[in-house]
């Protein structure tokens, strides 16, 4: 579960953000996210996965894939629908959900 001051952190610069949970894992859905300087696109919906998923810690999900940013990217099915990710590994659970947003858009740079 997602502590509250957790999403109100997200929620205060994100919008309308909502807590989401599909195996035991914990999700954060950002219905705007924008992404940084030379993505394309340039905002978009995401998911953040905040606990491990095909063997990365967490995870950050895309509804598309950004072009000429990041590496080898997959597309899974997450809470029924498809979502978008690279490989960026590396970034710990432990942190809050806003430190682990943080450190996966490091990887869009």
């Amino acid at each position: 579960m997602v502590a509250p001051e957790h999403l109100d952190e997200l929620r205060a610069v994100f919008g309308d953000v909502s807590a989401k949970a599909e195996g035991g894992v914990d999700f954060v859905f950002l219905p705007r996210l924008v992404l940084p300087e030379g993505c394309n696109p340039r905002e978009t919906q995401a998911l953040l996965c905040l606990g491990q998923h095909a063997g990365y810690p967490t995870r950050l999900f895309l509804v598309q894939a950004v072009s000429a940013r990041g590496a080898n990217w997959s597309s899974h099915v997450v809470l029924g629908r498809p979502w978008w990710t690279w490989s960026w590994n590396q970034v710990p659970a432990g942190l809050r959900p806003a430190e682990i947003l943080a450190e996966h858009l490091r990887g869009l740079r």
